[in-house]
């Protein structure tokens, strides 16, 4: 696992889940995934209670990348650090996976990650 320590999850929503306990070390990757992922285990499982729902708009189907959002900051302000990267792929609940990724040349701070169902 590219994350370092233990997920400590908090649903402020159906549709939110704010995620903490976290770090990455420098250059590294770690992966979040929905609840009932197949495939490839990502690090870090979104606990059930998480909704997530296809649906269309104007009769296109909207992907999983367009409505669900990953936003990631330190816990604690620093004054040099870079912000990771986010990534998303997949289109279903089994593949879909938020990859967030730590270019700073050390250690990341604790991270504050908020999953969002966009409405």
């Amino acid at each position: 696992m590219a994350f370092t320590g233990t997920p400590t999850f908090q649903m402020v929503s159906d549709r939110i889940c704010r995620i903490t306990g976290l770090s990455l070390g420098a250059a590294a990757a770690g992966t979040i995934g929905l609840f009932g992922h197949t495939g490839g285990a990502p690090d870090v499982t979104l606990p059930e209670q998480f909704k997530t729902e296809h649906y269309a708009y104007l009769g296109t189907n909207v992907p999983f990348q367009a409505f669900i959002d990953a936003e990631v900051k330190p816990v604690t302000a620093l004054t040099n650090f870079s912000v990771p990267a986010v990534a998303k792929t997949g289109t279903t609940v089994g593949d879909f996976r938020i990859t967030i990724t730590n270019s700073f040349g050390s250690t990341s701070p604790g991270l504050e990650i908020y999953v969002r169902v966009h409405d």
